[in-house]
């Protein structure tokens, strides 16, 4: 029985694969990224030659990748967001593509309530003034009694919505494609514009538009309570930059708390702000969420190559 060429190209894996008999057993490993950063579109079509199964990240499987890889047959995704990859292509290449949906759920929810804790209580701010000695305070906020707005009411964003219920704050949620069962009192809004008016805190869960474009631009901004709080732990194309930060100089945000941005690793001029706290595309990154979507990767792709576990 012949093994299948794979390869890791997410930029780190917790898990020694060359120690993984269930990999080992079915797959030549034919490379795994160790330079700790995201792989070039160049770089992917270099190192992928001949591989047919890869565990991949959110490197850019774009069109040209894909086509200069005529052996590929399975990305399997370490993690949910798949817009990183050109999936029309994909699909007429007959390529498998799979991800980890499951996994991240709880560590992007912590994550989430972290921010808005912060951003409420100058947790981070605080820090940073007593290690220079300056004593100086301002009032916080109560998290409780908060209007919060959830845009995607999926697995994280339902998820989200639990942990602040707990806090006594008010659910609203936008999302026109919501399935399941929804608590009562959790209000839908019909539109964003609605949702976004009347919450103090607003908390995107949902993946990149299919046209690209950001969901909160300058328009959107205008509709926003003025000082409320945005929360973005999903994809960074959700948010015009640009809109963002002038809503931030004229106080029509509030606050925001980012772990993502529409260009990693960020340096750009959000970093000057004070009410704005971020970390780097993170949120999902604790050791328990990511050792199983590094399992639910490699099963997931023993599955793509060799049928049914």
């Amino acid at each position: 029985m012949r093994k299948f060429k794979a390869a890791i190209t997410v930029r780190s894996f917790g898990l020694n694969i060359y120690e993984n008999k269930k990999f080992t057993e079915k797959f030549d490993i034919h490379y795994v990224n160790t330079t700790g950063r995201r792989l070039s579109e160049s770089e992917l079509s270099q190192v992928l030659r001949g591989v047919e199964g890869v565990i991949a990240g959110t490197e850019p499987f774009t069109k040209q990748v894909i086509e200069s890889l005529s052996d590929l047959k399975v990305i399997s995704r370490v993690g949910v967001g798949v817009d990183s990859i050109d999936l029309e292509t994909a699909r007429k290449h007959g390529i498998k593509i799979m991800n980890t949906p499951e996994a991240p759920v709880q560590a992007v929810a912590e994550h989430t309530l972290a921010l808005i804790l912060d951003l409420l209580k100058h947790i981070a701010t605080y820090n940073q003034k007593m290690r220079v000695k300056d004593y100086s305070i301002e009032p916080g906020q109560l998290l409780s009694g908060k209007q919060i707005g959830i845009v995607g009411l999926g697995r994280i964003g339902y998820r989200v919505a639990t942990l602040l219920d707990a806090f006594e704050c008010k659910i609203n949620y936008y999302d026109p494609w919501v399935k399941g069962d929804i608590p009562d009192h959790w209000k839908s809004e019909s539109n964003l514009e609605q949702l976004l008016m009347k919450t103090d805190i607003i908390s995107l869960h949902l993946p990149q538009q299919a046209n690209g474009k950001p969901l909160l631009d300058e328009v959107s901004f205008n509709f926003i309570k003025k000082g409320a709080i945005i929360i973005n732990t999903s994809r960074g194309s959700l948010i015009d930059e640009k809109a963002l930060i002038k809503a931030l100089l004229s106080g029509q945000i509030g606050a925001a708390g980012l772990d993502v941005v529409l260009k990693e690793p960020y340096t750009g001029k959000l970093l000057d702000f004070p009410q704005v706290v971020m970390t780097p595309h993170v949120a999902s990154n604790t050791n328990e969420s990511r050792q199983q979507m590094e399992i639910e990767a490699i099963d997931n792709m023993i599955e793509g190559l060799w049928g049914k576990l």
